[in-house]
């Protein structure tokens, strides 16, 4: 468990504004973290994505040491191996912005309002793994007043629920 709350303290120290392309470090892990977050203001979800920018390189363009891809195939990825349903309604994602520093990758993206009352969320998290099948994606979920629920998902098993 200390592994994987360094691992998390690592991601969420992820400096904010965008800085140019970094070399990637080499890593002996392979993980990503999924932030998904409501917010009781905007009464939408905020789907943040932390990842290797080597293993995301590596995953589209077939090579660590590639340019980091354009955003809109980063985006285009992160649509084709995730999604998010709430209370069992599949939402729709849109694309926000990609941030990189040194090794690490920033995608976020937003749901629509969803007003109602949140009892479950189920999620499909399929990043990385048909490039790295040791690759875990920790994926949790922040509600207001409901506290923080964690997901360790990986090629086996890449669904998860939420329930609340």
């Amino acid at each position: 468990m200390l592994i994987i709350n360094s691992f998390l303290a690592f991601f969420l120290a992820f400096p904010q504004g965008q800085v140019g392309n970094a070399p990637a470090l080499d890593h002996d892990f392979k993980m990503s973290v999924t932030e998904v977050v409501y917010s009781a203001e905007t009464k939408a979800f905020e789907v943040k994505f932390y990842l290797f920018t080597d293993d995301l390189t590596a995953t589209l363009a077939g090579d660590k040491n590639a340019p980091l891809p354009a955003s809109k195939d980063i985006g285009d990825y992160v649509l084709k191996h995730f999604e998010l349903s709430v209370n069992g309604g599949k939402q729709t994602l849109t694309f926000q912005s990609i941030r990189q520093k040194n090794d690490q990758v920033l995608a976020t993206f937003s749901t629509p309002v969803f007003p109602q009352k949140i009892t479950e969320i189920n999620v499909k998290n399929s990043l990385l793994v048909e490039k790295f099948r040791e690759q875990t994606n920790m994926v949790y979920a922040l509600l207001p007043g409901k506290g923080r629920e964690t997901k360790l998902l990986n090629a086996s098993t890449t669904e998860g629920a939420f329930t609340f």
